[in-house]
């Protein structure tokens, strides 16, 4: 009865098994690759290569997963490369159009320059009530 017990489980996990869903999207090794990069930065490079790796294989499936090529933008706009960031941007909005405010967010403030730093205050400007020493400070 034992043997029954063992098979008839065998059985059920194997039927089981076989109704799983497979993911609408292919993720290639984002995953690993993302958390190996946040735990050792010095591994961007091979994070740059496995969304690369990982946009090729959805697109080679039809499967393409949502925000890889914003990723890439992002590593891109922090290499300070705006062209290719843009272009990344670019291809996701093409790819998922939901993400188009947020993408064209992002590029609008990186576009327009950061407010300018004010000037050290002098001792003539001090607000009313407050003294500034000899230093300025």
């Amino acid at each position: 009865m034992t043997r029954l017990k063992f098979f008839g489980v065998i059985a059920v996990l194997s039927v089981l098994s076989a109704c799983a869903p497979t993911s609408r999207f292919e993720w290639g090794g984002y995953e690993g690759s993302l958390f190996a990069y946040s735990k050792h930065p010095e591994h961007r490079e091979a994070y740059r290569q496995s969304l690369k790796q990982a946009i090729d294989a959805g697109k080679a499936s039809n499967r393409l997963a949502p925000g890889l090529y914003a990723e890439l933008g992002f590593l891109s706009l922090e290499d300070g490369d705006r062209v290719a960031a843009e272009t990344f941007f670019n291809q996701e909005m093409s790819a998922f159009p939901e993400s188009t405010t947020f993408l064209k967010g992002v590029m609008a403030r990186r576009t327009t320059s950061p407010p300018k730093a004010q000037p050290p205050s002098s001792p003539a400007s001090a607000p009313a009530g407050q003294t500034l020493d000899k230093k300025g400070v």
